[in-house]
């Protein structure tokens, strides 16, 4: 660390990265002001540090003037360590502190308490100080390196620089660090051992005293490329080398530690070269003079050197600088002794240990320092093959042609050799004469060639090579002289067997001497693939044992040597048709290699690695051809069952063989430490890979395993010849990782491979996650950025990175892990359940955590080296933020003002890319979503609470969050709002959008509050809209939030921005915007769908418009209102594009949207949005366009178009009603769409229920079936039958008869009846049944066998029978009581409905469903008494209802089946008392209401259910009204009990008990008295006096012919007007009389007077009927004929009060009860006799039965029709004859006791709780099938019951059903009556039966 003129501290490391151009795109500008203004420090370099001596103040007064007493002593200690001048120490210190500390401040605290722990963070100081020099040192490197390189982008700021500085200062001062450095000596006080830990930090200080002469080294060899170094210079450097014998003298390495060997070994090198630089003088004219000054003055000294391996080259090099420019060569003694230092050079191996220099490390790169090196090199060649090889004999000398090779390798010195006919190209031109004698060399030649971008050069010339030479043994009988060395060829020759090759009579021959012997050289071409093809087919046909002599024979060396070369140029080949016909026959031999010698016990391992490289090479040229010969070689990993569904099975590698790769890797490769064969299919495999062939269970699963299972997690055990190889190996495997990783992470589900993908990801997940490999990941993330700064300081280049360099590891590791963490949950369904590696990744820093892994990716946040660790570092702490469950805020361990200055600090600052920031925005908003603690460090929430180091009030950077970025982004998006295409303002969007999703808005309010912010964040809104920005869908869920969390009352800025963007022109604009959806497939969705981050932009910002709109509509006008204009333009558009969209069904996605919207449009207005006819038939045309286009691919659809798709047409089919009617054409289309969807649901749900049925599977079995989908579409088919029933086309139900929707209807309700995951459907499909049994479809009903469809599935499930059918029990997934009652209820009232009105067309099948289900009407009937809950009321009331249409056919009923006719009866007569006594109960009434069983709520008066009590009071009136209905039938008539001269007693049983005391509270009590029936006469007159009930005299019929009759539906309407009911409070005086026990006044003023006033009518009737009865009975004793007249006269008082006081005109005038009103009479003209027949049809009961029909009932019981009159009591003329005929409809005795009727006639001893059951207990014939054949056994009624009627049996062949007979009269006059004449009549009847005997 350093200071400049003013004193402010400088950063280097941050220097770095804005000149070095690999960390920042920093301004050229910048660079060049940068760097000079440290011009002097960079010309200093070291020097500038000045050590304790050069103080000019005293540590301690420094310290005194800082105020910083506190550090006095840690600080002096890190004076004496680093040994520099206070004010620099103490720069040093604060830097450090503030930029790099990681620590809180109380961990501060305890690093500075103790020795031990002061020196950690001395140490830590230490290294940042290293650091610090070093970078000085590589910027200068960097200056020389790339200040003449045009393809930097500082190179012309850089020759600036070095200009200013001039290059000869830096040389002179350079050249004095280079002394200074070697001569320097540690620090006295830790040389003198007085620190802790002393040898330790000794050892790091030399360390670094050699990395820095290594460096400086370095800059002189650059220097000197640019200015030579002058005599003394060089002699000062000789020296210097001297001084330290060339590095090898370090007073502190410890002599077995092989970094310290390393750094002695790159010093040496260093040294060495630059000798050797500097004594490289090319131009021989102009370098003479210093040349030989040169040689004069280090003659004495190099001629000494050469003991050590470095003296080899230098006293080459000493040598040829001799001949060069002393002649040495005329003068014989002279040559001799400087040839005798070109033989020490050879004895001391001088070219080996070239090739050892440049194969280093240090050197092997394509730096400047290496090039350097390497062309110094080359040039040392180039002079002594110029000078010593005339003849050929430096061929000869050893590792000459190796070390050309490696020079060859780079394509700078290849392209020159192959351009130079001189220099080292005579050693080329050597292994011409005598190929293929030297084989080998000239295959290393080639490669190196093809390495270096000469492949097409030195392909052509091996093709055609000018001589073939062999030994002259062979053919010496074929020679024929012609000179002394000249012979010519006498017969054809074939040199290779089995190779088209021939050497031709007549071809000249040269015969020469060489060491080896007389060689024969043809001058014939030979091609070098035929040769290589000759050896391998040598090789092939050798069966010579092999040995280890045999392995490293000459011919596996050339053949080796030949299947590299085949190998790089088959890698550089482009296509198959580069391939030379002499190629093909080696690659295929490498396939007969590797099949010979695979099973050897000893094999040729590195040949085999070479064939199987070429195998690699040709993969992508003939990769299936290549791929079936390598897998059937059988030496390469395979899965032996590839049946197993279990990934972690294989994933321990079950089933899992190594084959050949694992033997020969354990027996081999780990013995020899070379590991070639691995290597290779480690090659073969990435190959594979990335060619996605797809054979995953063949190579790439097999591979993986192994790689996982056996190589991953051992190889930092493994021992290697070259060091180096360890971490090439972990990059490859960690690049095959991240392949697959990459590959695999989204997987497409249509894909054929899907399965074996999946299978190959989760082996890759799970085995990564599990201990063995995580933890070897882990460590290399864990090495953290400290390590790395120390591995870096040892390399020699910071701008070239490595293959293997320890960065990219770190780097693959990093994304590895966060591709795991990605996909943990595909492996690991639960998210709570932590893997091995998460367990080890999630440590809290108080737990013992040596791997730290949070704390340590954070530093590389300040790596300086790579530009994407910091980004990397960012998105691995966002990934483990969002699935950290823990605080990440504990794991940091560091101060908030430090993580704000870690991360946030990058933001503003222009220099950084915008990669970098958008990690940190990412980092962010992950942060906001799951780390409170982390997110309020960011905002500075608790600013006023944190700790800080240090407290400088000018550094804002540590004040300011992230809300200082974010309103620099709102002033540049309101400038420039196009901004938001760009991807960093694009980040700052997903924060916002997250800080409002997660309602953390309070993060931001200080923005919120200003004015202009709504204004500043929705300005792209208003501004040129442009595609893929997903800143506008995000700006509208924003506001849709806003929008819902707001009040009316606050936000008037939303509001305002939401009126403008509802403008006129901004709407239309934003609406054409949005609405343009691009026609294109979509993404298949995926497993891991991260579905939000994948879907684009136009259908992003579609739904987050369909968002905001929902929530606008839902709350206007509370906040804005849509204007009505833009409401209309809004659906119209919408339609219109859904429409279009519907055609398209390849990306159904925006559909799905857009329907939605349309939906809720359409929902949202009460009328249709159009305002004009000719607009509603346009829409109309659009809609049925639609549904047509829906229709015909409705099963491909998703479930959501589908629903919205359906509801949309219930919708506009409500509206467009009349539209739709008018128009048949659009009907008939409508109507056929509907029947095809409504078809398409019904064979869905039907084999759905039939899937799921035979898998015993729950509901979701079937992907294709939607419960609501079906709903809807049921609901539509009842839309469309209401719609269509009355005013519809003629034949509007075509469609549905065409398709058999009934039978479709019938036979779903069929299989789904039973099943309780279908309950909703079930009463769906019956109310759809009920909908068309209503309507004029009912008919079609009668053709569907509904009987053998429902009756047996609405018996009650199996789960029901064996329990209590009405028992109360819950349960969520099985049949109750209460879920079985609203489908039973639904049947029932399905059977009525068609019964009323097809009556005898439907008895038979009427009387067979009471037959099957007596039992359980019986226990509907009899519910009440155990509920009366809503579902329970309505069950009842359906039940009684279809009761009450079956009576008056009770002559069938009792011929099919008497015995249900009788229980039912009997049941009735138990709800009927049960319901009165109701009335007098009303606690336990609440009781059955809310179904507490227990009576809990008995003694509370829970005022919330007057009204649901009120409602059931209405309810059990209904039902008591239609059990009177029913009753009725068995008691005589009025007419006849007062007119009949004969009636005939005997006919008739009594229904009432002779009782009259209070109804029992007794449950089990199923009597049915006069007191109970009269009990309730009471409670209904006293409701009607409360309700001041009155009657206005309403004519009920007109008579005809007379003039003042009143138009009888004015009158009515007239009634309804004024007959409105009062609610009368508690005060109202009456003087009714009432039970003790009857419900309150309240309840009683809420009931329905119309209900109560008919229910008073019936029971009234009744009652008269029965007393009459009873009076009329001779047997009956006169005591109780007495009782009955004097009870009943009690028990009706009220009603004579209210007939009284309501009924009576002028009751004080008129005293008589006789007296009425005329309202008008006509008297009748004659009747003929059809007349007389007609009129005899009809009702004679009229004047006795209530008056009012069954329409009283509803809600509008008012309304009245002209048929139901009531007639008056005594009919003047009757059928007396008729009656006298008339059958007795029971037979029998009077005795009560034996009753035949029906009707149970209940005495004092028969009181059974619940009548028996009759039907039989016999297993019935399966009903038939619609479609079977009808049997003979069909025609017999399969429940018939013979019942014993006086001891006698009736059978009958078949029964004939008949129509009830009604007794016929004529009146003869017509009489107005009007409402209260009938409660006039009773009242009078009641009077004469108390008072008259």
């Amino acid at each position: 660390m350093t200071t400049t003129n003013n004193e402010e501290m400088l950063d280097w490391k941050r220097l770095w990265q804005l000149v070095s151009g690999i960390n920042y795109e920093t301004p050229e500008d910048t660079v060049q002001t940068e760097l000079l203004s440290v011009a002097k420090e960079l010309e200093c370099g070291l020097l500038q540090f000045k050590d304790m001596s050069a103080s000019t103040i005293d540590i301690e007064k420094l310290l005194q003037q800082k105020k910083q007493e506190k550090l006095l002593m840690f600080t002096q200690r890190l004076q004496e360590l680093l040994n520099v001048e206070s004010k620099q120490c103490w720069e040093i210190l604060c830097y450090y502190l503030q930029n790099e500390y990681r620590g809180s401040a109380s961990l501060l605290t305890v690093l500075l308490s103790t020795e031990t722990n002061m020196s950690k963070l001395l140490d830590n100081i230490w290294g940042y100080y290293t650091l610090q020099r070093m970078i000085i040192l590589k910027i200068v490197k960097n200056l020389f390196i790339y200040f003449k390189v045009p393809s930097h982008p500082y190179h012309h700021e850089y020759e600036k620089v070095v200009e200013h500085i001039s290059i000869e200062k830096l040389q002179k001062s350079y050249l004095k660090q280079l002394e200074f450095l070697i001569n320097e000596k540690p620090p006295g006080k830790l040389a003198s051992r007085e620190f802790f830990n002393f040898n330790e930090k000794l050892i790091k200080w030399s360390e670094r005293n050699a990395r820095e002469i290594n460096e400086v080294l370095h800059i002189l060899l650059l220097i000197s490329e640019q200015l030579p170094f002058t005599l003394e210079q060089i002699k000062i450097l000789f020296e210097c080398f001297k001084q330290h014998a060339f590095g090898r003298q370090q007073q502190y390495f410890v002599s077995n530690n092989g970094l310290h060997q390393e750094l002695i070994q790159r010093i040496t090198y260093s040294e060495l070269i630059l000798f050797l630089k500097c004594v490289d003088f090319n131009d021989v004219e102009k370098c003479k003079d210093i040349a030989c000054e040169v040689i004069d003055v280090l003659a004495d000294d190099i001629e000494r050197m050469y003991h050590r391996p470095e003296n080899g080259p230098m006293l080459l090099a000493w040598m040829l600088l001799n001949f060069r420019f002393k002649n040495a060569a005329e003068n014989l003694e002279s040559s001799r002794k400087f040839r005798l230092f070109g033989k020490r050079a050879i004895d001391l191996e001088c070219f080996k240990y070239l090739r050892s220099m440049l194969t280093n490390e240090m050197l092997r790169n394509d730096s400047l320092v290496s090039q350097i090196a390497r062309r110094t090199v080359h040039n040392l060649l180039n002079y002594m093959c110029d000078l010593f090889d005339n003849d050929g004999t430096c061929a000869s000398y050893p590792f000459i042609y190796e070390l050309l090779a490696e020079l060859l390798s780079w394509p700078t010195l290849a392209k020159q050799f192959c351009s130079s006919e001189t220099g080292t190209r005579s050693l080329y031109n050597t292994l011409l004469e005598i190929f293929p004698y030297n084989f080998m060399h000239i295959s290393m030649l080639a490669t190196a060639l093809v390495k270096g971008g000469q492949g097409a050069y030195v392909k052509s010339q091996l093709e055609e090579l000018p001589i073939f030479t062999d030994t002259y043994e062979h053919y010496g009988t074929v020679l024929r002289a012609v000179s002394v060395d000249d012979y010519v060829l006498t017969r054809n020759i074939n040199p290779f067997p089995h190779i088209d090759y021939t050497i031709y009579e007549g071809t000249t021959v040269v015969v020469m001497s060489r060491e080896e012997g007389y060689c024969v050289h043809f001058r014939k071409n030979v091609n070098y693939f035929n040769v290589l093809q000759h050896e391998m087919n040598c090789l092939l046909s050798s069966t010579t044992q092999i040995s280890k002599d045999f392995i490293k024979g000459d011919r596996i060396s050339r053949v080796n040597e030949g299947l590299k070369y085949l190998c790089a140029e088959l890698q550089r080949t482009k296509s198959i048709a580069a391939i030379s016909a002499e190629m093909v026959h080696p690659t295929e031999m490498c396939i007969d290699l590797l099949n010979k010698y695979k099973y050897l016990q000893n094999p040729p391992v590195v040949l085999l690695a070479n064939c199987l490289n070429v195998c690699t090479a040709l993969l992508r040229l003939v990769d299936q051809e290549i791929y079936l010969r390598v897998i059937n070689l059988d030496i390469l990993p395979v899965i032996t069952n590839t049946t197993l569904d279990d990934f972690k099975k294989y994933s321990i590698g079950v089933h899992f063989d190594s084959k050949l790769v694992g033997s020969y890797l354990v027996e081999i490769e780990k013995k020899t430490e070379c590991y070639d064969f691995f290597l290779a299919y480690l090659n073969f495999l990435r190959t594979y890979t990335k060619l996605q062939r797809h054979n995953y269970f063949q190579v790439e699963i097999p591979g993986l395993i192994f790689l996982l299972l056996e190589i991953f997690p051992n190889l930092h055990t493994w021992h290697f010849q070259i060091p180096i190889q360890r971490n090439k190996i972990y990059a490859e495997i960690m690049g095959l990782i991240c392949d697959i990783l990459d590959s695999v992470a989204v997987i497409n589900k249509t894909d054929p491979n899907c399965v074996n993908k999946q299978m190959l990801r989760n082996i890759c997940i799970y085995s990564l996650l599990n201990l063995e490999n995580g933890l070897v990941l882990l460590r290399f993330v864990a090495l953290g950025n400290a390590y790395l700064q120390y591995v870096m300081e040892m390399e020699s280049n910071w701008m070239v990175q490595q293959s293997s360099d320890m960065v990219l590891l770190v780097r693959l590791a990093m994304r590895i892990l966060m591709q795991l963490l990605r996909l943990k949950s595909t492996v690991f369904p639960d998210d709570n359940k932590l893997s091995p590696l998460e367990t080890l990744i999630y440590t809290q820093p108080k737990q013992r955590d040596s791997l730290r892994i949070i704390s340590v990716v954070t530093s590389y946040m300040s790596n300086i080296f790579d530009r994407w660790l910091p980004i990397l570092s960012c998105r691995l702490l966002r990934r483990i933020a969002l699935q950290f469950n823990m605080s990440l805020l504990a794991c940091l361990d560091m101060e908030p003002d430090q993580i704000r200055l870690i991360f946030l600090q990058k933001l503003p600052d222009d220099l950084e890319s915008d990669s970098i920031k958008v990690a940190v925005i990412e980092l962010v908003e992950a942060c906001v979503e799951k780390q409170p603690g982390v997110t309020e460090a960011f905002f500075k929430v608790n600013y006023a609470l944190e700790k800080r180091l240090f407290e400088k009030e000018t550094d804002k950077q540590i004040a300011d969050s992230i809300l200082t970025f974010i309103e620099v982004y709102l002033n540049s998006v309101e400038k420039d709002p196009q901004i938001v295409a760009q991807t960093l303002p694009s980040k700052i969007m997903n924060l916002f959008h997250t800080l409002w999703k997660q309602n953390m808005q309070i993060l931001v309010e200080s923005l919120i509050e200003k004015s202009n912010f709504w204004e500043q964040l929705c300005r792209p809104l208003f501004s040129e809209l442009k595609q893929n920005v997903r800143a506008y869908g995000q700006l509208f869920n924003i506001l849709a939030i806003e929008v819902y969390r707001t009040t009316s009352k606050e936000k008037t800025a939303v509001k305002n921005l939401l009126l403008k963007l509802f403008d006129g022109e901004n709407f239309k604009k934003l609406l054409n915007f949005i609405f343009d959806l691009p026609k294109i497939p979509s993404v298949i969705s995926t497993e891991n769908d991260l579905i939000s981050e994948d879907v684009p932009d136009w259908l992003a910002r579609l739904q987050a418009f369909k968002g905001l709109l929902l929530v606008i509509l839902k709350k206007q006008p509370q906040i804005v209102e849509l204007p009505q204009k833009q409401y209309k333009l809004l659906a119209e558009k919408c339609l219109h594009v859904l429409v279009d969209r519907s055609a398209y069904i390849d990306d159904l996605r925006p559909f799905i949207i857009l329907s939605e919207l349309y939906l809720f449009l359409l929902l949202n207005c009460k009328h249709s949005y159009t305002e004009t006819p000719k607009e509603d038939e346009v829409m109309l045309k659009q809609l049925n366009k639609l549904l047509i286009r829906v229709a015909s691919c409705y099963e491909g659809l998703h479930v959501r178009a589908r629903e919205a798709c359906l509801a949309i047409t219930i919708r506009s089919a409500n509206l467009l009603t009349n539209e739709l009617i008018a128009d048949s054409s659009i009907a008939l289309n409508f109507l056929h769409s509907v029947v095809s969807i409504i078809c398409t649901e019904l064979q869905s749900l039907e084999n759905c229920v039939k899937a799921e049925v035979q898998t015993k599977l729950s509901a979701p079995t079937c992907q294709n079936s939607s419960t609501s989908s079906v709903i809807l579409s049921l609901n539509l088919l009842k839309t469309v039958a209401i719609i269509f029933h009355n005013n519809g086309p003629r034949n509007w139900d075509m469609p549905f008869i065409s398709s058999k929707v009934f039978q479709r209807l019938l036979s779903c309700t069929s299989y789904i009846l039973q099943m309780h995951s279908k309950q909703q459907l079930s009463v769906e499909l019956l109310d759809v049944l009920l909908v068309f049994a209503k309507g004029n479809c009912s008919g079609e009903f009668l053709h569907c066998d509904v009987g053998d469809y429902l009756w047996i599935k609405l018996l009650p499930p199996k789960e029901l029978l064996t329990s209590d059918f009405t028992t109360v029990t819950n349960s969520s997934d099985k049949w109750t009581a209460q879920k079985w009652w609203p489908i039973y209820a639904r049947g029932i009232e399905l059977v009525t409905i068609l019964f009323k009105n097809h009556n005898l067309h439907f008895l038979k099948d009427v009387l067979q469903f009471v037959g099957i289900h007596e039992e359980y009407l019986i226990d509907s009937l009899i519910l009440g008494k155990q509920s009366l809950e809503p579902l329970a009321v309505n069950l009842i009331k359906s039940a009684v209802t279809l009761i009450m249409e079956l009576v008056p056919y009770e002559k069938q009923w009792r011929l099919e089946h008497a015995k249900s006719l009788f229980n039912l009866m009997r049941s009735l007569q138990i709800l009927m008392g049960h319901c009165i006594s109701m009335f007098h109960q009303p606690k336990n009434l609440k009781c059955l209401l809310t179904g507490d069983h227990l009576g809990i709520l008995r003694e509370n008066d829970n005022a919330e259910l007057a009204d649901d009590i009120t409602t059931t009071l209405n309810d059990l009136t209904e039902i008591i009204i239609l059990c009177v209905k029913c009753l009725k039938h068995f008691s005589p008539t009025m007419i006849d009990l007062i007119c009949e001269p004969e009636f005939v007693l005997s006919k008739w049983e009594p229904i009432f008990e002779i009782n009259f005391g209070a109804p029992k509270l007794n449950e089990n009590d199923v009597s049915l008295s006069f007191g109970t029936a009269l009990s309730i006469v009471g409670v209904y007159v006293k409701a009607l006096n409360l309700q001041n009930y009155t009657f206005h005299e309403v004519p009920l019929n007109v008579i005809p012919n007379h003039a003042d009759t009143t138009n009888a539906a004015e009158t009515q309407t007239i009634s309804r007007q004024n007959n409105t009911r009062r609610l009368i409070s508690k005060s109202l005086s009456t003087t009714s009389v009432s039970s003790s026990n009857c419900p309150s006044n309240e309840m009683l003023s809420n009931l329905d007077g119309e209900l109560c006033l008919m229910a008073l009518e019936h029971i009234l009737t009744l009652a008269a009927s029965q007393c009459m009865l009873t009076l009329k009975n001779v047997h009956m004793p006169p005591r109780e004929k007495q009782l009955v007249r004097r009870e009943t006269n009690t028990e009706i008082f009220a009603f004579y009060e209210f007939v009284r006081k309501k009924v009576i005109v002028d009751q004080r005038e008129h005293k008589s009860i006789w007296y009425r009103r005329k309202h008008g009479q006509v008297l009748m003209q004659t009747i003929d006799d059809e007349q007389e027949k007609e009129k005899s049809n009809m009702d004679i009961d009229a004047a006795a039965k209530p008056a009012l029909s069954s329409t009283r009932i509803s809600t509008d019981a008012n309304r009245r029709h002209s048929s139901d009159l009531r007639v008056n009591v005594v009919r003047r003329l009757h059928l007396q004859q008729q009656q006298l005929q008339r059958t007795p409809a029971l037979g029998g005795n009077l005795n009560i006791s034996h009753p035949i009727s029906p009707i149970l006639g209940v005495n004092s001893e028969s009181k059974n709780n619940t009548p028996e059951s009759s039907t039989p207990c016999v297993s019935r014939s399966p009903l038939r099938r619609q479609g079977e054949p009808m049997t003979h056994e069909d025609n017999v009624k399969r429940f018939s019951v013979t019942y014993d009627v006086n001891d006698q049996e009736h059978e009958e062949d078949e029964i004939v059903y008949f129509s009830p007979e009604e007794p016929k009269y004529s009146p003869l006059s017509y009489v107005q009556l009007v409402e209260e004449d009938y409660m006039h009549f009773l009242s009078n009847i009641f009077t004469v039966i108390c008072q008259v005997d």
